[in-house]
């Protein structure tokens, strides 16, 4: 689940993902792909690179990739933690672990989330993303405090958020609102990617659709806080047929060379993999 990808060096894409046992309960891990045919996988890990956290923190009962980032010698992996519920069904907040070696180890910057519990988000405040801009760290994140019935099971609410921080790792416990789910349509926008290009601020997140599929949605800003929905325009639709053709989500942009890529999840929460596809006149 959640494919992050990140580029190693000028040959080899590491897309980092949510590996989940046979218990449902994710551990990150990372597979490598040429960064010339993203269809050649290179090699796998063998190992989580990182593993869930210790009995009663937040992130006990899973964890996977919400956005991975290079900021100087460091490669930031964001992630979200899951711990369950007895009175709602679980909880998710947001973790940071950070690599000193280009992405082969990994440690906690610290055992608690830094997307914690707030008003603005009682239940879910996590799936953080950051970019470092005008001298600060712009994080994008997800945040709910309810729960609703979808096709007869409780399902999550929460909306995009944010906030900035100095260091990467603090952050307020009150961002600003940038985007709402439609009511009528969806029940959540969830785990946002946030990248500049040519001046544009562009966000690509998940839209948790009523009717229980999962799709991909996008956005566009020229100040990162008032954000246009171009959903439509991102045109990144199931298919006719095969693994991809009820949902396409967790969708996660790079550039490699002269192109863009984004990668994605189909079918049935990834349980048959992830794939990619190229973007055209970006």
């Amino acid at each position: 689940m959640a494919p992050s990808p990140i580029l190693l060096n000028r040959e080899v894409i590491r897309v980092y993902v949510g590996a989940l046992d046979g218990n449902g309960i994710s551990r990150i891990a990372y597979v490598d792909l040429s960064a010339d045919n993203p269809k050649k996988v290179l090699r796998f890990s063998r190992e989580p690179v990182l593993d869930i956290g210790e009995a009663g923190t937040f992130d006990e009962n899973g964890v996977f990739p919400a956005s991975i980032y290079r900021f100087k010698d460091r490669i930031l992996l964001y992630y979200t933690g899951f711990q369950l519920g007895q009175k709602v069904r679980y909880f998710m907040f947001g973790g940071l672990a950070v690599s000193t070696d280009n992405g082969d180890t990994f440690k906690r910057i610290k055992r608690v989330p830094v997307t914690d519990r707030s008003d603005e988000g009682l239940y879910f405040r996590g799936g953080p993303t950051v970019i470092y801009d005008n001298n600060v760290f712009r994080c994008y994140y997800s945040a709910g405090s309810e729960w609703i019935k979808v096709g007869g099971k409780l399902r999550p609410t929460y909306n995009i958020f944010y906030v900035e921080s100095n260091d990467g790792i603090t952050f307020s416990s009150t961002g600003t609102m940038c985007l709402s789910y439609d009511s009528k349509k969806e029940h959540g926008l969830g785990r946002p990617q946030i990248i500049k290009d040519n001046g544009v601020y562009k966000l690509f997140y998940t839209r948790r659709m009523l009717n229980m599929r999962y799709l991909s949605g996008y956005a566009e800003s020229r100040d990162g806080i008032k954000w246009v929905r171009k959903d439509k325009e991102l045109a990144l639709n199931p298919s006719k047929s095969g693994w991809d053709s009820k949902m396409v989500y967790f969708p996660n942009v790079i550039k490699v060379k002269d192109k863009w890529f984004i990668f994605y999840n189909g079918n049935d929460y990834g349980e048959v993999g992830f794939g990619y596809a190229e973007l055209l006149s970006w």
